[in-house]
């Protein structure tokens, strides 16, 4: 039906759109462990390289951690999306995102796992300098290979509504 392909197309674009600027890679970020010290080898820079095996992993023993990202500016978005190395094993059971609105932390976000790629949506568009990604439970260490945060003009769903 042709106008389920336009319906497609209009997706794609907005899809497109969307994931087209990261503004994780943009920010600064913080984290609280980083295996072995070794930052050339797993260091926040793999969270933003758009390599889905480079990772930052944490040492052995630690199985909660969190990443702090910075802006210089305000940046508005409605879009988390976070993705493990997938040939580690998916890892992360629960993970929670604050904002820093108004001088304190808030939860915005969460989910119970991550695996290849796992997309939290916000509610509400969000602005502000600094976000917060705390690792809660992980059986073992962590190894995440990518932040994103994104602003989507429109709602981004995963099915197609006629």
């Amino acid at each position: 039906n042709e106008n389920d392909v336009k319906v497609l197309q209009e997706y794609g674009k907005l899809l497109q759109q969307t994931f087209a600027l990261n503004l994780a890679a943009t920010a600064t970020l913080k984290i609280s462990n980083i295996r072995g010290d070794n930052s050339s080898l797993f260091g926040t820079q793999n969270l933003t390289d758009e390599n889905p095996y480079s990772y930052w992993a944490t040492d052995d023993s630690v199985k909660t951690a969190s990443i702090t990202l910075e802006w210089k500016k305000r940046v508005q978005f409605n879009l988390i999306r976070l993705k493990e190395n997938i040939k580690l094993g998916q890892r992360i059971e629960k993970v929670e995102v604050d904002a820093m609105l108004n001088g304190v932390w808030k939860k915005i976000g969460e989910a119970t796992s991550i695996g290849a790629n796992r997309i939290i949506r916000i509610p509400q568009n969000i602005s502000t300098t600094k976000i917060r990604i705390r690792i809660l439970q992980s059986p073992v260490c962590i190894a995440l290979s990518d932040i994103g945060v994104f602003y989507s003009p429109e709602p981004v769903t995963t099915s197609i509504k006629k």
